[in-house]
């Protein structure tokens, strides 16, 4: 076993070492206990740092979010065996409305319910319903307590394990040139508003570039960057380089429904 200093390293974060050690802890046991252990749901950046912190030739480690192309994923340290050993639960809500209801409405209300953050995975929103993934060990109580979402009646279940739960993320798409990749450029093409705008949600704190919040205007913006902006959505960005006669570079925005 290598030294804690090759797993914290001094220019981590609080907030990072605290997951570091905590995954230490994971990895260490299942070793010596030969079980497999999870972690709860970790964000894009948390997720890559654990996998690559850790030699995966001693404990195995697995990422999954509970279905292809899931964002927030649990970590599993040892051979998980199959996908559906995580302790992920996919609940479906159907709304009782009309009324159109966004990330930000489901989000809002479960985590009203008491539950933490790191208990709750993706919100996908389809057409034939949303699904929210959860911990095992809380679905069945949003289960029973989630009965509307922004004064819209809804109803809850858990999908069984065996179901076959096919996610496929809707975006809404609209293309645009921007001068430069820069982020405060980009932004400002994502959200319609003027460059001192985008400037002013940068410098504000309110510009997550690949859920890393950055106050640089100057940060490129490269393809498939995600870019949450609090306020106005999340946007997938995706761009081949190709430049205008005047010189703009086509991008292409994804805005998250």
């Amino acid at each position: 076993m290598k030294k804690d200093k090759n797993y914290i390293l001094s220019a981590d974060t609080p907030e990072i070492k605290a997951l570091i050690s905590h995954a230490k802890d994971l990895y260490n046991k299942a070793i010596f206990s030969g079980r497999c252990l999870y972690t709860k749901f970790l964000t894009p950046p948390e997720a890559e740092t654990i996998y690559n912190r850790f030699p995966k030739d001693v404990c195995p480690i697995t990422l999954f979010g509970g279905y292809d192309d899931a964002e927030r994923k649990v970590a599993s340290f040892g051979e998980p065996h199959d996908k559906e050993n995580f302790p992920i639960a996919c609940i479906k809500v159907i709304s009782k409305g009309s009324k159109a209801l966004s990330h930000r409405d489901y989000l809002g209300t479960v985590l009203s319910l008491g539950i933490k953050r790191e208990m709750i995975g993706d919100i996908v929103i389809t057409d034939e319903g949303t699904y929210i993934f959860a911990l095992e060990e809380i679905a069945p109580f949003i289960v029973d307590n989630l009965f509307k979402v922004s004064n819209t009646g809804v109803e809850c279940a858990i999908c069984e394990k065996t179901e076959d739960v096919r996610i496929r993320r809707e975006y809404v798409t609209y293309d645009s040139t921007v001068s430069s990749l820069r982020l405060d450029s980009v932004v400002a093409s994502a959200v319609k508003k003027a460059r001192s705008a985008s400037l002013e949600l940068i410098q504000r704190g309110l510009v997550l570039q690949n859920y890393k919040e950055t106050n640089s205007a100057s940060s490129p913006v490269k393809d498939g960057d995600i870019l949450t902006i609090r306020g106005f959505g999340k946007f997938l960005i995706k761009t081949n380089g190709s430049v205008t006669k005047k010189g703009r570079i086509h991008i292409e925005i994804n805005k998250f429904s």
